[in-house]
């Protein structure tokens, strides 16, 4: 994810990561889940344990951010306990950056084979032939050891045999099934022997019985019910972690399905390509005379420019900053995490705030180790929580869901030479209600 000045870089979901490419993986791998891939450190000392309850966190994502005209392999870690009352603070959350200077390789002459010229291939050469039948028939695509030698057209005679025997025999059992069956043709149902439809016998019913009147009889009583519980409270409970679940993280560590994510730049429209596009527009309506210049036109003599600007008009919700940040998304469909250094985060909601300064937000803006700006490197979006599944049962958990999960960085990324692991700051925006 190197980036470049002024661009914004989406990630976006790919394939599963098999076990047959795990060896594949190390810290230059972007990808979600799985277990962390670290680089060659000495002295590597990580604890996974949520500060809040105690249970062992989970790898989220792994993205690989080296910086331009940096001799550092630089990787961001984000970790997150995935207990209901933790998910959703930003204590529980965890991101550390490692670096890793990058070793130059020493020079040393390489020989390269190239293939002679006069070397005649023979293409498939000692391959079966498709008609040839050593010892076993191939049928189907199996190898089938047989006491005769059979043509291939008696072995699929056979094959049909038995398909034709099994298929018999779910023939006489559906048949046997159906024989079961009473059936009674009746024009109504109150012809049938069961007299229609008939409802419990002794069920206790609810019933007033009318006095006077032109027609008496009685008239049911549906008695309303009322709940027992706090409607309220049960909205806001949070439910608890499985039984099972909550064992394994207090023993270790799990981890989501691994994935790879694919990255590329966002597109954006400038206003530079709008003009183009304006430009082009008016040249071609010139050109055709598609817009007429008579005074007899209709609505002609209204006075109005010809072409009103748009006006963007305030969403029904009334939410501007949620309408921009959905429509943003909307832009790149798909997308489960930007990553910049160079613009501002997209925000769905205001940053948390303090009760004295409402218009600032309650955020660290100063590297506590070096005193340099901190900028919001990577964002995780609303679609990253989607593709989170428990290994290896492929388990979604319905409330790992967020608005944003932004990680604010050291702007000069402060490395010492003792480091191993530097912790970020992490702020955690639950959804929008």
């Amino acid at each position: 994810m190197a980036k470049q000045q002024g661009r914004v870089y989406l990630g976006y979901e790919e394939e599963t990561i098999g076990e047959k490419n795990q060896t594949l993986l190390n810290y230059t791998v972007n990808k979600i889940g799985g277990l962390p891939n670290w680089p060659p450190l000495s002295n590597l000392h990580f604890s996974t344990k949520c500060p809040l309850c105690g249970l062992n966190r989970l790898l989220i994502v792994q993205c690989y951010a080296p910086l331009e005209n940096s001799i550092y392999h630089r990787t961001i870690y984000i970790f997150a306990c995935i207990s209901p009352n933790c998910w959703i603070q930003s204590e529980s959350w965890l991101c550390v950056r490692s670096q890793i200077q990058e070793t130059v390789p020493t020079e040393s002459s390489t020989i390269v084979v190239m293939p002679n010229v006069d070397t005649n291939l023979s293409w498939c050469n000692g391959a079966d032939e498709w008609d040839e039948n050593d010892n076993g028939d191939t049928a189907n695509g199996n190898v089938m050891n047989v006491d005769n030698a059979q043509s291939p057209s008696n072995a699929l005679q056979r094959q049909s045999d038995e398909d034709e025997e099994s298929n018999s025999f779910e023939l006489e059992s559906v048949e046997q099934a159906f024989g079961n069956l009473q059936m009674f043709d009746a024009h109504n149902a109150n012809m049938s022997p069961v007299q229609g439809a008939v409802g419990a016998i002794g069920a206790p019913v609810a019933a007033a019985e009318l006095e006077g009147g032109d027609e008496p009889g009685l008239v049911t009583v549906d008695t309303p019910t009322a709940p027992n519980n706090d409607v309220e409270a049960l909205l806001h409970q949070t439910a608890e972690l499985p039984t099972d679940l909550r064992n394994k993280l207090m023993c270790g560590p799990l981890q989501f399905i691994p994935k790879y994510i694919f990255v590329e730049e966002e597109w954006k429209s400038t206003a530079n390509n709008d003009d183009k596009v304006n430009e082009l527009l008016n040249k071609y309506r010139r050109e055709n005379e598609i817009e007429a210049c008579s005074g007899d036109h209709v609505g002609g003599g209204g006075g109005g420019p010809e072409d009103e600007p748009y006006e963007e008009t305030t969403p029904l919700h009334g939410d501007r900053m949620f309408h921009t940040f959905i429509t943003r998304l909307q832009t790149n469909p798909g997308q489960i995490l930007r990553y910049t250094r160079d613009e501002p985060p997209l925000l769905g909601a205001p940053l948390p705030s303090t009760a004295s300064t409402p218009e600032s937000p309650c955020v660290p803006t100063l590297c506590l180790r070096c005193g340099s700006r901190l900028i919001c490197e990577l964002q995780l979006v609303p679609q990253f929580a989607e593709t989170l599944r428990l290994h290896p049962n492929n388990v979604y958990l319905s409330h790992l869901h967020f608005l944003s999960v932004l990680i604010f960085t050291c702007s000069q990324s402060c490395w010492h030479q003792s480091d191993t692991l530097v912790k970020e700051t992490v702020i955690f925006q639950p959804e929008v209600v």
